[in-house]
């Protein structure tokens, strides 16, 4: 939805925060992966391949990063995290750890998570009134 305002190696390091996110509660489900799927053909990197950087190695490639991409950011890691519609503990604790590194409250790490969660819902919602 915002990765078009990143630029190259932003988008590198997003799908390699993504896949961080997915495996964040060290299970990977079928929504996730599709998300991660999803984000690969916003982002134009199809072929893209993980490197397995480490995730103090992403927080700082994006600490020079805009407030705006770093939120950008957030808003499509939290609809990773929310792929299966549950946050769980270990996975909320993961995207506050990463917002907090940026320099973002948690009043407001909780207001991109939330604001996610209604999209979704409100998607859905629209699938569903759709396929009626």
């Amino acid at each position: 939805m915002f990765l078009n305002l990143l630029n190259k190696r932003e988008k590198e390091n997003f799908l390699e925060l993504a896949h961080e996110a997915m495996n964040a509660n060290g299970v990977i489900v079928k929504s996730e992966e599709a998300i991660y799927q999803i984000y690969k053909m916003e982002t134009g990197l199809l072929d893209y391949e993980r490197k397995g950087k480490p995730l103090e190695e992403l927080i700082t490639a994006f600490k020079s990063s805009t407030t705006k991409i770093k939120k950008a950011v957030l808003i499509e890691l939290a609809g990773v995290i929310n792929a299966d519609t549950e946050i769980d503990e270990t996975e909320e604790k993961w995207i506050f750890k990463l917002g907090e590194a940026w320099g973002f409250r948690i009043a407001e790490i909780r207001r991109m998570i939330r604001w996610t969660t209604d999209f979704n819902e409100l998607l859905a919602e629209g699938y569903e009134y759709i396929n009626k």
